[in-house]
């Protein structure tokens, strides 16, 4: 009688912790903010490991100097899982850079429906070339996960402050 008891309790707490796991809503996982400064490749050392093989990345198939030094800028890599892939989901990143004042401007990437399946999605922001030595470095930024229209998750900078309402 105790085996039989402690077995339906374990395997009424793994039903429970199972159930628990579902995830219902998307949402951002991560926000990796990595520049790219210079054209030349970091040291080999292991400290410059991660810098290195974004710098390689950006860099690759760049064949003349003038390609090199439009590829640098500030480079933003957002992770976030899509609970649910039969609703449109729109990343919408709002952010103000060195040279235009306060002004916020926007880019967004949309996803349309219906997508794969519940898994993981990797978009990256850039800002180089041409328009980033017009507007400068990015200084704050936020970005907004939206499904089927309605904010699910969002991530900031530091230094983002809403825009005051006029």
């Amino acid at each position: 009688m105790r085996f039989s008891l402690v077995s339906l309790c374990t395997a009424a707490l793994a039903l429970l912790v199972t159930s628990c796991g579902t995830v219902e809503h998307s949402y951002i996982s991560d926000v990796a903010d990595i520049p790219l400064k210079s054209a030349t490749i970091p040291s080999g050392s292991w400290a410059n490991s991660p810098l290195r093989a974004n710098s390689l990345y950006i860099l690759h198939g760049a064949e003349s100097n003038q390609e090199r030094e439009n590829r640098i800028g500030d480079y933003y890599y957002v992770r976030w899982y899509d609970a649910e892939p039969e609703k449109e989901a729109r990343l919408v990143m709002r952010y103000t850079q060195a040279l235009t004042t306060s002004q916020v401007l926007t880019e967004e990437k949309v996803y349309s429906a219906p997508r794969e399946g519940h898994e993981t999605h990797l978009h990256r922001f850039c800002f180089s070339g041409p328009e980033r030595k017009k507007r400068g470095d990015v200084l704050s930024w936020r970005i907004e996960l939206y499904v089927d229209g309605k904010l699910r998750d969002s991530r900031q900078s530091y230094l983002w402050q809403e825009p005051m309402k006029k």
